[in-house]
């Protein structure tokens, strides 16, 4: 389901790119952006992993979003899917995460080819971690099976900033990069379908996502 909504995300936004070729970069008036992200995450789960839950040290991401800026004001707000496989003593483990985030900027270089703005915001975070163990003993889950899913849900404070530069008249490529810091220090990781005590964990960690965007000016301003 969000692979989907990804890819119908990223069709926007190149239809965007044709649509808004005609029209200048920068004004000073209200204007939208829709980009198409990929990047990483960093997973640092200390707590499963002392439970015998081993994960990769990072998460490759992939999603879209937008942008609206007035003047030197940046609002923006994505979404991307976040994947991860390792195989470590006899256990495959596979996490997927899907995370939305919400923030504003203040666009301290605002040039006509670059824009660099310092973001703080929130994100929101599904997490599943699904553990395939061939190795199964009832110490771990006593349900009869060699496989289970642990599903968390979490808020953060996003702290970062947001770096970007046009490359072909309003078209532009960006990096944001920064840290969500959890609400939830101890935000329970449950088994799904037994009564097992959570693990306690949260998804604190930095993150860097590439952007490729185009923006379409909504009102008239002045250019720069």
């Amino acid at each position: 389901m969000y692979k989907k909504q990804i890819i119908i995300m990223i069709a926007i936004l190149f239809i965007g790119f044709t649509a808004s070729s005609q029209t200048d970069r920068k004004t000073n008036g209200l204007q939208m952006s829709m980009f198409a992200n990929v990047g990483t995450k960093m997973l640092n789960f200390e707590n499963l992993e002392k439970n015998n839950i081993f994960l990769p040290q990072a998460a490759f991401n992939l999603g879209a979003g937008s942008h609206w800026s007035y003047k030197r004001i940046l609002w923006s707000s994505d979404f991307y899917y976040s994947q991860a496989q390792l195989e470590k003593s006899g256990k495959l483990t596979n996490y997927n995460a899907f995370t939305n985030t919400f923030y504003i900027s203040y666009k301290v270089i605002d040039k006509s080819k670059i824009t660099l703005a310092p973001l703080v915001g929130m994100a929101m975070s599904t997490n599943k971690v699904s553990v395939a163990d061939k190795s199964f003993t009832n110490n771990i889950l006593n349900n009869g099976y060699n496989s289970y899913t642990l599903k968390h849900h979490d808020n953060a404070i996003r702290l970062g900033v947001n770096f970007e530069t046009v490359v072909y008249l309003h078209n532009t490529v960006g990096i944001v990069f920064g840290y969500d810091y959890s609400l939830n220090k101890s935000a329970d990781w449950k088994v799904n379908g037994t009564e097992m005590k959570p693990i306690s964990d949260n998804f604190s960690g930095f993150f860097v996502n590439l952007t490729i965007g185009s923006w379409i000016p909504l009102t008239k301003g002045h250019k720069k």
